[in-house]
């Protein structure tokens, strides 16, 4: 018989050994837990411990064959992404389960698929991760889709920031009113300085400023949220208490109220777009009413770009000024429908030819080196200048920029605005020469006034010595020294005349860096003998460094016309206490003179105090022009005057002057 062949018997090996060697080559991650209950007895699955992982899951997990973390600490986000869920759930079903998951979460970044069984008082868990197989077409969509987002994201937000420092930088005021209440969410500062401290975020527009609803501004924006239509207004007069003091002060504003909208088109809030053009609008009513409104002009343009950059643009297009942005070298980056609208180009156009073409040629570099002098120095930067309008006429604007940044620190650029002060400039400057004749005339007539009034003087001493004594009766002395008093007093007035046509010509003259003390120190010796007469005490308070830009001569004579009047104005019988004080703000160096005098009944003489020839106090010597000097000395060099004061108890004069 042929042989046959007989297959061998396959060696019996335990089971364990068999797992173990199938466990080693498996090509997929296989994990063995086992559960952690709640220690409170409430029977709940709280966690998973790691009892085995297989080389391929330590590979793909970077951790040893027995871990000595638990689930949740390996995967913290393991319960928001639902897979400690898809555990629990095998185990306590004890049927087989299967769970696809893209988990971007805890140092991980692919997409796995488990399965999942349980197996006595264990839970094995076998799966694969993209990482060690080429990523299916679906899962490369969707990453390059998510890496899309995130750009997306990443570049509204430093839109968003864009549109934020813009809106802070404005020199308008700008607020957001959101819901039926009209409720601010937004103020930049500018609204905020004119706010004076009032809160304003979080509290309806009606609380803040209950006064605006007798001028129908409150309506005005309420209809804007109910309609969703725009309302625009240029020079409208508003009265509201801006000090906070109960009294009522008039202004004059361009408004411009745009109603918000969400994704579904629905009026969300307000825009409240505010300028401040009270200081033009009074110009042009003191010339002869020159251009009695700031015409408005808003445009509202879109564009493809993210929602912040749009509401940028709305804002920016919709305001009654101009306003551009210039990158970190200087070049044109942007400019608003009112600015092309000005010169008549298009955006690109402006773009591509810059300003140098619309500014006068001798005037260009000055512009130029001014804007990159700021950009340099990170500086504000101001000038005014020239420039061509679209009918070939060139006009006075006045500029005014500020750098922006990006959220890292990086200049964005220089944001600013333009505005025409043409017509104010002409009224300013037929002001300047009204004055300049009126000046002349005033110290031509009282130039030529003197001369007369000598004369009149020696004939009347000739008439007093040639009268015989026997002619000295009856009222005759009278007369004669009620002449020359007249003649006296014409004198004086003549003199203070010339002193007031002087001080007109002569307040710009050069400032220079001023000791404060040293003069008020000169001052004091030069009313010595008026304070020795009175006995009065002089206390001065000022640090001995303090330096004021100013011109000597007119700071002399402010220090001197305040000192020597609170001394004069004491009260009778009472030794004269004054006091000499400084202090320095944000803008201003301060100087009080304070006394115990006579004082002022403010509320009814606060248009004589500083007036022209006004003297409240009759029967103290005194020529009724200090006060007014004074007043015209400081607001020419940018300053001003206030005082406090209550009838026969002293009075307190604070002089600002700029820093």
């Amino acid at each position: 018989m042929p042989a046959t062949s007989v297959p061998l018997p396959l060696r019996a090996l335990p089971a364990d050994d068999l797992l173990g060697d199938l466990l080693a080559v498996s090509m997929t991650g296989v994990i063995y837990y086992t559960p952690i209950y709640d220690p409170a007895g409430s029977g709940e699955i709280v966690d998973f411990r790691f009892e085995y992982l297989n080389p391929t899951a330590q590979r793909m997990m970077s951790m040893p064959e027995v871990p000595t973390v638990t689930h949740n600490e390996q995967w913290p986000h393991s319960i928001a992404h639902g897979t400690f869920a898809f555990h629990v759930d095998a185990y306590v079903s004890g049927e087989p389960r299967e769970y696809n998951i893209n988990y971007q979460a805890d140092g991980y970044d692919n997409y796995y698929r488990l399965a999942a069984r349980r197996s006595g008082d264990g839970l094995w868990v076998s799966f694969t991760d993209t990482a060690d197989q080429p990523r299916s077409p679906v899962e490369v969509a969707l990453r390059e889709s998510q890496a899309r987002e995130k750009a997306a994201r990443a570049e509204a937000e430093i839109q968003r920031q864009r549109f934020y420092e813009v809106l802070m930088q404005l020199p308008a005021h700008v607020a957001v009113h959101e819901g039926p209440e009209q409720v601010f969410t937004f103020v930049n500062p500018g609204y905020q300085r004119i706010a004076n401290g009032r809160d304003l975020l979080g509290q309806p527009i009606r609380t803040v400023w209950p006064e605006l609803a007798g001028h129908g501004i409150l309506d005005i924006l309420e209809r804007v949220y109910q309609t969703g239509e725009t309302f625009s207004a240029a020079g409208m007069p508003v009265q509201a208490d801006f000090t906070r003091t109960g009294q009522l002060e008039q202004v004059y504003y361009d408004f411009f109220f745009l109603a918000l909208r969400d994704a579904q088109g629905q009026v969300t809030g307000v825009l409240n777009f505010s300028y401040d053009v009270s200081s033009a609008v009074r110009a042009r009513q003191q010339v002869e009413q020159l251009n009695q409104e700031l015409e408005t002009r808003v445009q509202e343009r879109t564009a493809a770009l993210q929602e912040s950059e749009s509401r940028f643009r709305i804002m920016a297009d919709a305001a009654p000024n101009q306003v551009w942005a210039v990158n970190p070298d200087s070049t044109i980056r942007y400019a608003n429908q009112a600015f092309l609208d000005f010169v008549g180009v298009s955006l690109e156009q402006y773009v591509a030819t810059g300003w140098s073409a619309y500014l006068p040629a001798e005037e260009l570099e000055l512009a130029q080196a001014t804007l990159e002098t700021a950009i340099r120095t990170r500086t504000l930067y101001v000038l005014e200048h020239r420039m061509r309008r679209h009918d070939g006429q060139y006009r006075w604007l006045l500029a005014q920029g500020a750098p922006s940044f990006y959220a890292n620190g990086e200049l964005y650029g220089y944001v600013g605005s333009a505005i025409d002060i043409t017509e104010l400039k002409q009224a300013n400057e037929q002001l300047r020469r009204t004055n300049v004749d009126l000046d002349n005339f005033i110290y031509t007539a009282s130039h030529d006034l003197k001369q007369p009034i000598a004369n009149i003087e020696g004939l009347l001493h000739a008439v007093q010595h040639e009268l015989p004594p026997q002619c000295r009766v009856g009222e005759v002395p009278h007369m004669l020294e009620l002449m020359q008093a007249a003649i006296e007093r014409f004198g004086r007035t003549i003199g203070h005349l010339t002193e007031i046509s002087r001080l007109q010509q002569e307040h710009n003259q050069p400032a220079s860096h001023v000791l404060l003390a040293q003069v008020v120190h000169e001052v004091e010796l030069d009313l010595a003998p008026l304070v020795a007469r009175t006995g009065a005490r002089v206390e001065a308070r000022i640090p001995a460094d303090v330096t004021l830009n100013f011109s000597e001569k007119n700071l002399r004579s402010v220090v001197y016309n305040l000192l020597s009047n609170a001394l004069k104005y004491h009260r009778p019988n009472q030794v004269p206490q004054v006091s000499i004080t400084y202090t320095l703000l944000e803008a201003y160096h301060v100087l009080a003179v304070q006394d115990e005098g006579l004082g002022l009944d403010v509320a009814q003489d606060r248009e004589k105090i500083f007036g022209m020839f006004q003297r409240l106090h009759p029967h103290v010597e005194g020529s009724g022009v200090g006060l007014y000097m004074v007043k015209k000395i400081v607001e020419n060099a940018g300053g001003r005057i206030e005082v406090e004061s209550t009838l026969n108890q002293g009075a307190t004069f604070r002089v600002y002057f700029p820093r």
